[in-house]
Parts: structure tokens; C-alpha cells; sequence
């Protein structure tokens, strides 16, 4: 199996992370610098987005319905797919924290199509990679969404595949730096 994780590609000029200050204005004053991610630092560069962001984010993380080993799949092969460095960092931590294996991971980082996984995990990968790169689904990969999910869990999980699209090209159009992921050894979600 091929592997080659995301690379990051960044040019010289990158949007400044907000200032402390700023992240306080719009999250609080309980604002902790040294334990927010980077993401959720430049989330709050939006300012009157925020919320809304951070409630999405919320949601994918406690929606029902959804396996978080499947969600931590889509996010990883969403970050390779789409070749987003700081999302494949950040999600190799969160998908070890819910059980995925390194093999997973591994197989997540493959070229197309992801193999070496359960099926599963290869329609996830397969529809994942599809709404990335042709921004729909093909016939016989949502029909076979929809006999294993059913109408509404597939829903969300088209939803799902396409915010993380929007978050890896948020990141990676931001040029929001690396940092430290360790802060996410002990969590099953970016904001708690």
C-alpha cells in the first residue's frame, strides 16, 4: 500500500493568527492561549463567524448516529485527500484517542482508493474522496451509503465529508501554522 501523509505546500505569506486580546473578545474571558488550538485561535479571527463555527464543530463531535472511529476516518482521509498537513496532524491524535489503529491511520493516508481497510471503511474513505475531488457522489457509492446507513445517517454524513472539505481548505488557505497536537492526547474533541 502506497502511503504518503499530507505535506504542507505553504507559501511565504500566511494570515496572522489573532492576538490573545482579540480571541478574548469574541470567546471570553476565560480564554486559555496555551490549551486553545491553533484552529480554534484563527476561528476566532472571524470574530461574529465563531460561534457558529465552534457550534458545528460541537455537533459533529456529539451527533448521533455516527461512530467517532468513522468520523475520525472521514476527517483523515478528507486531510490527505485535499492535503492538509495540520488537519492529518491533528486527527492522527483524535483518531488513536477513539480507537482507530495505526493501520487505519495508515490506510487512510493511501492513494486512491483507500484499501488495506474494513468495508466499511472503504465506502467511508471511497465517498470521502469522491465529494472531495468531484463534489458529488457517484450513484453506486451513495446507494451503497444509504443500504448500509440509511437516508439519515448518510445525510449526516455527507455533511460531515463536506465540512471537513471546508475546515482543510479554512486551514490550509489560512495557512494556519502546526503546533503542539500532544494538547489533544487526553480529548475526543477539539474544543473540550
Amino acid at each position: 500500500m502506497q502511503m504518503a501523509e499530507p505535506q504542507g505546500t505553504y507559501a511565504t505569506i500566511a494570515i496572522a493568527m489573532p492576538s490573545d486580546d482579540a480571541i478574548r473578545k469574541v470567546t471570553g474571558p476565560a480564554h486559555d492561549p496555551h490549551a486553545m488550538l491553533n484552529v480554534i485561535k484563527m476561528m476566532a479571527g472571524t470574530e461574529d463567524m465563531y460561534l457558529a463555527c465552534t457550534g458545528f464543530i460541537g455537533a459533529l463531535f456529539q451527533t448521533q448516529g455516527i461512530d467517532p472511529r468513522t468520523r475520525e476516518m472521514i476527517m483523515l482521509r478528507a486531510a490527505k485527500i485535499l492535503n492538509c498537513p495540520y488537519e492529518w496532524e491533528a486527527n492522527k491524535v483524535l483518531a488513536r484517542n477513539v480507537g482507530l489503529t495505526g493501520e487505519d491511520i495508515a490506510a487512510a493516508a493511501s492513494e486512491s482508493p483507500a484499501t488495506g481497510l474494513s468495508p466499511e471503511y472503504q465506502l467511508i474513505c471511497r465517498a470521502t474522496d469522491e465529494l472531495s475531488l468531484t463534489a458529488t457522489l457517484s450513484d453506486e457509492t451513495l446507494s451503497q451509503l444509504l443500504a448500509f446507513y440509511g437516508d439519515v445517517v448518510s445525510r449526516k454524513l455527507i455533511l460531515i465529508i463536506g465540512w471537513f472539505n471546508l475546515l482543510s481548505r479554512f486551514l490550509n488557505g489560512c495557512r494556519v501554522p502546526l503546533e503542539d497536537f500532544g494538547k489533544l492526547v487526553s480529548k475526543n474533541d477539539p474544543l473540550n
